[in-house]
């Protein structure tokens, strides 16, 4: 029996789409297996101050302890600050650098948070130490 162009096209597709819903199963049933690899459920925001390094360091000390967060760890030499809050529901860990020979300071934040609304409060909580870093800041001048 001979097929025309029409019935081996639509045997073409059908075959093709076959494979890749194969392949997706494949691939999602690999992600929920024990010790595959877990997506990184954290996500860094930044914010540039017009402030020297020391200045920005301790402001951002000062924003954690206003904020009720806590300080597990610190380090200026290499403008690191690690903590939690909330009864540690979540943790943060804190970049901070120099740019340039101008008072100019970027603080990166990534917060880790796991459960639901992650983003929500990932983002939430950076801002609100972000902006509590420049009230600090603004009581430095």
């Amino acid at each position: 029996m001979l097929r025309n162009d029409s019935e081996q096209s639509r045997c073409s597709v059908g075959a093709t789409v076959g494979k890749l819903a194969v392949m997706l199963v494949a691939l999602t049933a690999a992600s929920w297996a024990p010790g595959a690899p877990k997506k990184d459920q954290s996500h860094e925001f930044t914010q540039v101050y017009q402030h020297t390094y020391d200045e920005v360091f301790q402001a951002t000390q000062e924003a954690i302890e206003r904020r009720g967060y806590f300080v597990t760890d610190k380090d200026k030499d290499k403008g690191t600050i690690s903590g939690n809050g909330e009864s540690g529901h979540f943790t943060f860990d804190i970049h901070i650098e120099a740019l340039n020979t101008k008072p100019e300071t970027r603080v990166a934040i990534d917060v880790v948070f796991k459960g639901l609304g992650a983003g929500a409060v990932r983002q939430s909580v950076s801002q609100k130490i972000l902006t509590e870093i420049q009230k600090v800041l603004a009581t430095y001048h």
